[in-house]
């Protein structure tokens, strides 16, 4: 036993491949770009206003941004009668200045995200009227400057008990399961240039709730193609739980296979760990961590329709595991699920992303 933690830790620091020299290596995105993979990152204002270097990081391993909390609706719509772009535009600013990609805007329609004054009870004509304001509203004003929207998130959830598998949101409750095609439509009314895309989690592992998962969101993707609904992708988001399921990458790969024959592309959308039944020691989480976003990626990237990844967040510094009864540690430690540790250094997960990344199949 202790030979063989001996080893493993031996390995781990293989992998890492020494701290020291992390400021002269190329970064991500040099690795993501030769594959012809669009790689971007999630950042919310408030991280880089606590942690300045965080900025340098993005301009090494992101070619676009992602906010996280900037373009929900509780956070543009303080009143009904009112919007407040300002953390918004800050990021689209800076990323305009400092030459990043078209922004990846998340997410215009999440049931989690609703303001307090929000009628969830209202009647129909009022909801869709309502709903016709934000979409238009916040898609019209960034036109041209998002490259693909989350316009439906996580529209599917099995503990409902649908047939159909849809999470019964307000708006289903309000509008009916029309509701997604909807949606989209008014988006691509506002925005016809965005990729738009339904986005959700747990389609990746081997379990039986998530193949529930996997074939309603192929059964939903399909209505929404034979509707003409202006879908363009599936967005897989990836919070991946190491030891709460198998990653079988056979049965990912038909799944991205089965969304692909739509016609539809594949965005992994939010890629990280969640490390609560891992053990506590820092070296072991991260070499199973570190294991898992290699296995992910080196299943997922041969597959012609992923065309983009995006990590859900940099350091550790800014999880969001630690703030969710679901995903925080029994134990009380603090979680390690990001490619750099709190205090902006590499882990083994950025490396064996960097592996994956450099040792997937190029274009064609």
């Amino acid at each position: 036993m202790a030979h063989g933690r001996r080893a493993l830790l031996g390995a781990l620091s293989a992998l890492a491949g020494g701290a020291s020299g992390q400021a002269t290596e190329e970064g991500l995105l040099v690795h993501a770009r030769a594959r012809g993979l669009a790689f971007g990152s999630m950042v919310a204002r408030w991280q880089l206003e606590d942690a300045p270097g965080l900025l340098r990081l993005l301009r090494a391993d992101a070619a676009f941004l992602a906010p996280g909390l900037e373009l929900k609706w509780d956070r543009l719509r303080p009143a009904a009668d009112r919007f407040d772009f300002r953390d918004a535009d800050f990021l689209f600013d800076l990323s305009a200045r400092e030459g990043f990609g078209k922004i990846r805007g998340h997410a215009l329609l999440w049931h989690e995200a609703l303001p307090r004054w929000f009628e969830p009870n209202s009647d129909s004509a009022a909801m869709r009227r309502a709903l016709a304001l934000h979409i238009r509203t916040v898609t019209g004003r960034y036109a041209g400057r998002v490259g693909s929207w989350d316009v439906v998130n996580e529209p599917i959830y099995q503990w409902d008990h649908r047939p159909d598998g849809l999470r019964a949101t307000p708006f289903l409750r309000v509008l009916g399961p029309d509701y997604v095609a909807m949606i989209l439509e008014m988006a691509a009314e506002a925005d016809p240039a965005a990729r738009l895309v339904v986005n959700d989690y747990d389609l990746e592992l081997d379990s039986r709730d998530q193949a529930f998962r996997r074939r309603m969101m192929l059964e939903l993707l399909n209505r929404l193609v034979r509707r003409g609904a202006p879908v363009r992708a599936l967005g897989i988001q990836a919070h991946l739980a190491p030891r709460s399921a198998p990653l079988d990458p056979g049965v990912l790969r038909r799944f991205i296979r089965d969304v692909a024959s739509l016609g539809l592309k594949v965005e992994i959308t939010e890629l990280d760990m969640v490390d609560r039944l891992l053990p506590g020691e820092p070296a072991l989480r991260d070499a199973a961590n570190a294991a898992m976003y290699r296995d992910f990626l080196q299943a997922v990237l041969p597959e012609p329709a992923v065309d983009t990844v995006v990590l859900w967040g940099l350091s550790d510094r800014h999880g969001w595991q630690d703030d969710s009864s679901g995903a925080r540690r029994k134990d009380g430690l603090p979680a390690r699920t990001n490619a750099y540790d709190r205090e902006m250094r590499r882990k083994p997960d950025w490396y064996a992303i960097r592996d994956a990344l450099r040792d997937a199949p190029r274009p064609g």
